[in-house]
C-alpha cells in the first residue's frame, strides 16, 4: 500500500472516530437562576448547527425516577445516576444538555475526569432576584427560605453566566454554545497511570510466561526483533529474550519498569518507561514483531487508533502485529460502572473490545489480517477464564 493511501486511510478512521460533536453540557445553578430556558435555547442553536442533541431537565428525571429524597446523600446519589446516563448518551453520538442542580463537589470531579468534552455552566443569579422570579413561577420559596445550603458552590466550572441585569437569555445560550464548539478536549486517563503504579509495587501480578506468549513463540522465526507494548512485570519480555530474541519492552507505568529493572537485570531486554508515543529512541521501520497481552482493552479508543497507527509505522514491511485483549462477551463486561457501551470500571478502567470493529481499525491503517479468534479457555489463570480476542495482523 503507497504512503498517499496509507495516510488517507489514517486520516479517514481518526476523522470516524472523532467525538468533538458530542458531549455533556451541565447548566446548573441554585433554583429559578433560569437553567431550563437557557437550556432550551442551546439546544435549538445546537441543532441549528447540525449537532445530534439530547435535552434532560432535572425535574422531569427526578419525577421519571420516583421516590427519591430531598437530604444531601439522597441527592448526590441520584446526581450520579443522571450523569451516568448523560455520559452513556454522548458516547453514541449526541451532545447531551441537562439543567439540573446536582451541585455537589464530588458529583462535579466525577464529570470532569469521566465524561468525554463535559462542560459546567454555572448561572449565577443573586437571591433576591430568584426569590422575585420564583414567586412568579413554581412558587417553592414563598413561604420558606432558599435552599441554597444543601448545595456546594462550583469551584472550577467551564463557564460562569450573570444571568440577570442586561443579560438575556440568547446571549447566554450564545455563549455557552460558543465556548462549547471552541473548548479543547481534554484527554481523560481514568486514574490508570496511578493505579498501575500501585499494583505493580504490590507485585502480585503473575511471574510465569503468558500462554499468548507462548503461542506466539511457536508461530515465529528465530532471532526477531520484538517490542512489547505494555510489558507489566516484564514476564513475556524475559521468555522472548530467553528465546534468543531482541527485546524492547515499554510500559506507562513508571512502577511496572521500575520492578522490571530490578527483578530482570541480568536479562538483556531493554526496558522503557513511557507510552509508544512519547519514546524517541523507537525507530521506524525496526521491528519484526510488535506484541501486545491485554493492553488494547486498558486503553481508550483514541490511544488505541494512535498505537495501531505508530505499531504500523515501527514494523518493517512483513512484520506482524500481535494482540490479546478481552472481549466484550467477557463476563466482566458487565460488572463495574458503566462509561460507554464498551467501557467499564470495576476496580480500575477497561475497554472491552469488539472483535469486528478491531479487525475494521487494524485494516484500515494497512495491516492485512493473517488469523483472528474469540474465545474462552485461551487465558485461562487461577478461576479466571476470560473470553478473549487474539489477532494476528501482518504489514
Amino acid at each position: 500500500m503507497s504512503s498517499v493511501i496509507l495516510k488517507n486511510k489514517i486520516k479517514e478512521v481518526l476523522r470516524m472516530k472523532k467525538e468533538e460533536d458530542s458531549g455533556v453540557i451541565w447548566i446548573t445553578g441554585f433554583s429559578a437562576s433560569g437553567k431550563t430556558t437557557i437550556s432550551r435555547k442551546v439546544e435549538f442553536l445546537l441543532k441549528k448547527n447540525n449537532y445530534k442533541t439530547i435535552y434532560l431537565d432535572g425535574d422531569d428525571l427526578r419525577a421519571i425516577f420516583g421516590s427519591w429524597g430531598y437530604d444531601r446523600v439522597k441527592r448526590i446519589e441520584l446526581a450520579h445516576i443522571y450523569f451516568r446516563m448523560c455520559n452513556h448518551l454522548s458516547t453514541q453520538g449526541y451532545v447531551v444538555i441537562i439543567s439540573a442542580v446536582a451541585m455537589f463537589e464530588d458529583v462535579a470531579l466525577w464529570v470532569h475526569e469521566n465524561i468525554k468534552n463535559s462542560m459546567q455552566v454555572y448561572l449565577n443569579v443573586p437571591g433576591d432576584i430568584r426569590r422575585h422570579r420564583d414567586a412568579l413561577t413554581k412558587g417553592i420559596f414563598l413561604e420558606k427560605d432558599l435552599n441554597d445550603g444543601i448545595y456546594d458552590l462550583p469551584i472550577n466550572p467551564d463557564l460562569v453566566v450573570e444571568n440577570y441585569g442586561d443579560m438575556s437569555a440568547d446571549e447566554a445560550a450564545s455563549r455557552i454554545v460558543e465556548k462549547f464548539v471552541s473548548k479543547v478536549e481534554v484527554k481523560l486517563d481514568y486514574n490508570r497511570k496511578s493505579y498501575w503504579n500501585k499494583y505493580y509495587k504490590k507485585q502480585v501480578a503473575p511471574t510465569k510466561p503468558s500462554s499468548f506468549s507462548m503461542y506466539v513463540e511457536s508461530k515465529i522465526q528465530n532471532n526477531q526483533k520484538i517490542l512489547e507494548i505494555g510489558c507489566g512485570n516484564g514476564r513475556d519480555s524475559v521468555f522472548f529474550a530467553e528465546e534468543g530474541h531482541y527485546v524492547t519492552a515499554i510500559d506507562r507505568s513508571e512502577g511496572a519498569i521500575e520492578l522490571c529493572k530490578r527483578n530482570h537485570a541480568d536479562h538483556s531486554v531493554d526496558f522503557v518507561s513511557g507510552s509508544l508515543f512519547d519514546i524517541d529512541l523507537l525507530q521506524e521501520d525496526d521491528y519484526n514483531l510488535v506484541y501486545s497481552r491485554f493492553v488494547f482493552h486498558a486503553m481508550p479508543l483514541e490511544e488505541e487508533l494512535m498505537t495501531i497507527k505508530k505499531s504500523f509505522e515501527l514494523l518493517k514491511m512483513g512484520g506482524y502485529i500481535y494482540i490479546e485483549c478481552r472481549s466484550v462477551s467477557d463476563p466482566l463486561f458487565r460488572k463495574g460502572e458503566l462509561l460507554s457501551k464498551t467501557e467499564r470500571v470495576d476496580g480500575h478502567y477497561r475497554r472491552f473490545i469488539i472483535l469486528d470493529e478491531l479487525l475494521n481499525r487494524l485494516q484500515s491503517f494497512g495491516f492485512e489480517i493473517i488469523e483472528s479468534v474469540e474465545s474462552n479457555g485461551l487465558a485461562v489463570y487461577g478461576d479466571d477464564d476470560p473470553v478473549v480476542i487474539r489477532v494476528c495482523a501482518k504489514k
